[in-house]
């Protein structure tokens, strides 16, 4: 049945439809006419202190939950914030719908106060565009957003001039299941799978390894199947350490940077590599611990819901297109109709073996005794006392990229949220704050290093305000430990523009109203952390680890030896 209805009230109730609960943004007249509604339509508007931090914070709560999340900026220079969270959730395959409220539709292209051509600004970021050229499409426009958002698994844009709030028309109320799916793919062709299945059963050493489409399709006990059936070992690709269940025997942690030894030795043995929901981007495969883990000759089974990802840059022996989960049970059950080759009680040994190896290492490099806190005793301890079934979500940087080994097993998809492949600093903090909004009375975790920090730590303010309940772990070491690294390496441990001067992090946090504390000795680690999940409430935990200790370049192959020609730059 049609009903009359103006601009604002068509965008809120399309988001009310859409189950939104929360847009994450900063109040600007731009938007001032719908927000004044939020109220009413039960959506909580979050308000943060960076625009940035809105379009991360909304795409930590998509992450956490599946669901597309919402963020909104004043036009212009609102807008331009967004842009850095816009392309973490492009390269992180996030649902996202950005709304960018414009200048008025008249004045589109005049150069008006705060007017930047906003379509053209996120264009290369976003998979699906609308702008609102008439009030009466609003709802179109937002019903659009969600179903591209949801089918296309990234950021979407609907840009509203202002004067399109308002007007007065009649329109019928329209649910989801109306326009869109829940966006989920079937699997693989049946005789790509039988090649699969085929290639997996006569292998004497497979090795399964998963990565964001096993998260995104919560394919993990499927998996672990797979595995028991073929006898293999399955590990994690970086930063999707919560692909596979970590408490399972044949789970052997995540390969890339800083990862699982073990994992890494296993898969360098294998006769077929089994990729299941992955790019296998070159980053998460650059060798580690002097182990150039990916198997040069084993045939590589390849599966990604994007054809265009499939075999672009591993050549493969078969490809699997289609959801992770789906191909998952479909060679569950082809596999029933062979005999395995690989003894699956040698594989379960060496898997054993590998991880016991692993784990005494593990220790040893992580238990150093010096009063300066060495940045694997920080982890280590923080590892010890973070509670089980905590969220994770880790930043860029020296420690917190090392903490790839230390949080590396989990019950659960969507428990560890690594920074992404756009690789920007500074990225946990807001994105913690999302994961929180989407589990309130779940323990989240955020390890962040100083200079990290520096970049977000406004957002204090907002989890306060908001009254989230998470801790933050700041690695401070004073320095920009990853660039200082590539300065050791390359460049004659000359330190240009690497050191930075600190004030007390955990100081400024209790005057923004967290719950903070400074640790300086190893000891005082554990209880701090255990205070700080106690408290309930936005907590920070400020650790000075040791700045002579750097750890491992993230690329050796990122750099080459500089070469000087000219006199005054020969050193």
């Amino acid at each position: 049945m049609a009903r009359s209805i103006t601009g604002s009230e068509a965008f809120v109730e399309a988001l009310r439809l859409e189950g939104v609960e929360y847009i994450c943004g900063i109040v600007g007249s731009a938007f001032m006419d719908p927000l004044d509604l939020f109220p009413a339509g039960g959506i909580r508007f979050i308000q943060v202190r960076h625009e940035q931090s809105a379009a991360l914070m909304a795409e930590g709560y998509a992450r956490a939950t599946g669901k597309p999340g919402v963020c909104i900026g004043q036009n212009g220079p609102g807008i331009t914030n967004l842009v850095t969270g816009v392309a973490s959730a492009a390269l992180n395959h996030t649902p996202l719908v950005v709304i960018t409220p414009a200048v008025l539709s008249g004045a589109i292209g005049s150069q008006a106060f705060q007017e930047v051509d906003q379509m053209r600004l996120l264009a290369p970021l976003v998979k699906w565009q609308f702008q609102v050229n008439r009030p009466e499409r609003m709802a179109e426009g937002i019903r659009g957003a969600f179903r591209a958002a949801v089918a296309l698994r990234g950021p979407v844009q609907v840009d509203i001039p202002r004067d399109a709030w308002y007007g007065q028309w009649e329109e019928a109320e329209q649910l989801p299941a109306a326009y869109r799916t829940d966006g989920r793919y079937g699997g693989a062709p049946d005789d790509e799978i039988a090649k699969a299945a085929t290639l997996l059963a006569g292998a004497k050493r497979p090795f399964i390894v998963a990565g964001l489409g096993a998260v995104e399709s919560d394919a993990g006990a499927d998996i672990a199947k797979l595995a028991e059936a073929l006898g293999a070992p399955m590990g994690c690709v970086y930063m999707h350490n919560d692909a596979v269940p970590g408490n399972h025997p044949l789970a052997v942690g995540p390969i890339g940077y800083q990862g699982s030894e073990a994992a890494m030795k296993l898969m360098a043995k294998a006769d077929v590599v089994l990729a299941l929901g992955t790019r296998f981007n070159t980053f998460g495969t650059t060798p580690q611990y002097g182990i150039d883990f990916f198997p040069k000759r084993a045939h590589l089974i390849h599966n990604s819901i994007n054809p265009l990802e499939l075999g672009s840059l591993r050549p493969m022996a078969v490809g699997l297109i289609g959801d992770c989960r789906a191909v998952a049970r479909q060679l569950v059950e082809s596999i029933k109709q062979h005999t395995i080759a690989a003894d699956r009680a040698k594989v379960m040994a060496d898997v054993q073996a590998e991880k016991q190896a692993w784990a005494r290492k593990h220790e040893e490099m992580s238990t150093s005794t010096n009063p300066t806190i060495h940045p694997r005793r920080a982890l280590w301890e923080v590892a010890k006392a973070t509670p089980a079934g905590t969220s994770i979500v880790a930043d860029v940087g020296n420690v917190s990229g090392a903490a790839n080994s230390y949080f590396a097993s989990f019950d659960r998809a969507r428990s560890f949220f690594g920074a992404g492949s756009l690789g920007g600093i500074g990225v946990a903090l807001p994105t913690a704050l999302g994961v929180s909004l989407a589990r309130p009375d779940q323990p989240v975790l955020t390890l962040v290093g100083d200079g990290a920090w520096s970049m977000c730590l406004q957002e204090v303010m907002t989890a306060v305000t908001e009254k989230l309940n998470f801790v933050s772990v700041i690695f401070n070491n004073s320095q920009y430990g990853a660039e200082k690294r590539n300065q050791f390496d390359f460049f004659g441990e000359r330190y240009y523009f690497t050191n930075l001067e600190n004030p007390s992090f955990a100081d400024i946090a209790k005057d923004m109203g967290a719950w903070a504390i400074r640790v300086t000795k190893p000891e005082e680690i554990g209880p701090a952390l255990a205070e700080a999940f106690a408290a309930r409430r936005a907590a920070v935990v400020e650790i000075v680890v040791d700045s002579k200790i750097l750890s491992e370049p993230y690329r050796r192959d990122a750099l080459r030896q500089p070469q000087r020609v000219l006199e005054k730059y020969m050193a």
